[in-house]
């Protein structure tokens, strides 16, 4: 799958644009409530905060050919290190656009070519980003779902 690089890199920056414009000013209870399907805005932009940390890291990990060391382990430890139960949205809101950031700065310096090559049978970057923008429309739909209409 051939994808423009400049649409993709601006889907990303819409999606963290969308949350900021739409989450961050809210109030912390509000984001907390859990609806219908037992969550919460907060619980979605985690999960957003996560997949994009392990794919900033996995990214740098295809691009530099130098896998990170195992630091943490288990799953169940945190994925910055610094990550809390009691973090707010806003926070965790910016520990997600600091990882988009280093994502779309990797692909800013990447040429067409080698986002759309595959390496070692893998599936090409270019796949793997398609993927990424799909899931945050998904999980951006999501959160509207549960604050409601604007």
């Amino acid at each position: 799958m051939v994808i423009q690089q400049s649409t993709v890199i601006d889907d990303l920056i819409t999606t963290y644009r969308e949350l900021n414009g739409r989450v961050r000013h809210l109030p912390e209870e509000r984001l907390r409530l859990k609806g219908g399907d037992g969550a919460s805005v907060r619980d979605v932009v985690v999960r957003l905060r996560d997949n994009e940390l392990k794919f900033s890291q996995a990214l740098k990990e295809r691009l530099t050919g130098v896998p990170m060391p195992e630091i943490f382990g288990e799953d169940e430890a945190p994925v910055l290190g610094t990550e809390g139960e009691d973090d707010s949205t806003p926070v965790i809101l910016s520990q997600f656009g600091t990882a988009r950031e280093s994502t779309l700065a990797m692909l800013r310096g990447m040429g067409s070519g080698e986002m759309n090559q595959a390496l070692e049978g893998a599936r090409p970057i270019s796949e793997r980003l398609a993927q990424l923008v799909q899931h945050d429309r998904r999980l951006v739909e999501r959160i509207n779902g549960l604050l409601g209409a604007p």
